[in-house]
């Protein structure tokens, strides 16, 4: 029974911090411009630049490019709430030290989610190539919300070391660029194979020209979430050694 009330008033906690992150977040108008923002001006620029068939071709790859900016939002995050002191203040409270790391990254994930969805209606409707069957847009969906997934767990690493929120920001064009010219979002060809931005840009170009595979789009789904459980766990684990926080 009281296992039971500690459950439930965990998860009210849970529910309440990430409701109170996304406020924080709609009234920062710049933040909410930069992640919706900055991936859907590169879709327009990219098809005013190399035109509708190129973009056909390239825009499961620009698709990609939006889930990795939530690195430097996050790192962001965490940064300015353990420069602000905000994080051992909320320490001293009731509230479970896993329930504020859970609140930041589920905040962030909802975020991360609502960006997607923009970006694939976006990307369909500028290539008009819409998928018929509901598995193929449920992974349409899936597939970069694990990227985001990932991408959050290379942002807590970062914020795991920096101090401020501006150098979160600035550094995180460190893991941000690598991630999306390496992973072959705006090439051809990923220039390393194993990274998770390559095996989602793989992934997504092989679904919306409807040629996939489901075995090898089964395993690229399995590594992708490999490379976001293992960071997700590194991540946690690097910000206790650093903060001291969990």
């Amino acid at each position: 029974m009281k296992e039971n009330k500690y459950q439930a008033q965990s998860s009210k906690q849970l529910v309440h911090l990430t409701i109170k992150n996304l406020k924080s977040m709609i009234r920062e108008r710049s933040q909410l411009i930069w992640i919706f923002g900055y991936p859907l001006l590169f879709i327009l620029l990219f098809t005013v630049a190399y035109g509708i068939e190129v973009f056909k071709i390239m825009g499961a790859g620009v698709i990609i490019t939006g889930p990795t900016v939530i690195i430097s939002q996050l790192a962001g995050h965490f940064a300015e709430e353990k420069e602000l002191g905000t994080l051992q203040r909320l320490t001293t409270t009731p509230v479970s030290r896993n329930i504020i790391l859970l609140s930041g990254l589920l905040s962030e994930l909802v975020v991360g989610a609502i960006q997607i969805v923009i970006l694939l209606v976006v990307t369909l409707l500028i290539t008009l190539n819409f998928p018929t069957d509901i598995i193929t847009i449920l992974l349409l969906f899936i597939i970069p919300l694990l990227v985001t997934f990932t991408s959050l767990g290379f942002g807590l690493l970062l914020a795991s070391f920096v101090k401020s929120a501006s150098s979160a920001g600035g550094l995180a064009w460190f893991v941000i660029l690598p991630l999306q010219f390496l992973g072959g979002t705006l090439i051809s060809e990923p220039v390393i194979e194993f990274l998770p931005t390559s095996l989602a840009v793989r992934a997504m170009r092989s679904l919306i020209a409807g040629n996939y595979n489901f075995e090898i789009l089964g395993l690229q789904i399995f590594f992708i979430a490999l490379w976001g459980i293992g960071v997700i766990i590194l991540g946690i684990l690097l910000f206790q050694r650093k903060t001291a926080i969990l």
